[in-house]
């Protein structure tokens, strides 16, 4: 039989028909093995007791993991109810004079009340100014002091473009007027003779 079977069942089975054979032919003869000299009950003993404590090791492993699968099945049973029964009495005797030994008595820790140091109230203020400012987040009164600039509409546009060519239509004018200065200039210098 190899030494290196590790399935405990076929170990058992392999041992109980080696007996049969050590039986059948050596019922009465000593053997000799490994170095040590056994007689035929003796080894025959020797032989049941790997097997018995092979077997014993089966039902162990066997009622091991029954008895895990029932813890488990128990814990996941139980986790709810802990969770309400920690949040009821949290809920009774939190906020009591005496909570935290009420809590203590049930192993509950109390409730953890944050202290801050002067040094670190200053800390803290001085970052969310600086944040404040890098961020350049305004507060409510800062912000209704802000008012909004109307952008330009379309038809404020255009009026400001239909008078831009206005001043130009009258520069031709002088042009004209000039013309007719000419005109009556050139008129009035006949009438100087006459006069």
């Amino acid at each position: 039989m190899p030494s290196q079977i590790t399935n405990k069942t076929t170990r058992a089975n392999r041992i109980r028909q080696i007996k049969a054979g050590l039986t059948k032919y050596f019922a009465s003869t000593p053997l000799v093995l490994a170095g040590t000299s056994y007689q035929p009950a003796a080894l025959q003993a020797f032989l049941q007791a790997d097997v018995d404590a092979n077997d014993a090791s089966t039902q162990a492993k066997a009622q091991w993991q029954s008895t895990v699968k029932t813890a488990q099945s128990t814990d996941s049973a139980t986790a709810p109810v802990l969770r309400a029964i920690e949040a009821a009495v949290r809920s009774q005797y939190g906020d009591a004079p005496n909570a935290d030994s009420v809590l203590a008595d049930f192993g509950y820790a109390p409730r953890k009340v944050p202290t801050k140091t002067v040094a670190q109230k200053t800390a803290a203020v001085a970052q969310a100014e600086a944040t404040r400012a890098a961020r350049g987040t305004k507060g409510p009164k800062a912000k209704a002091k802000i008012k909004g600039v109307v952008p330009a509409t379309n038809a404020d546009a255009s009026q400001t473009v239909d008078t831009t060519p206005a001043p130009a239509a009258p520069a031709p004018a002088p042009a004209a007027t000039s013309s007719s200065t000419t005109t009556s200039s050139s008129s009035a210098s006949p009438s100087a003779p006459h006069a």
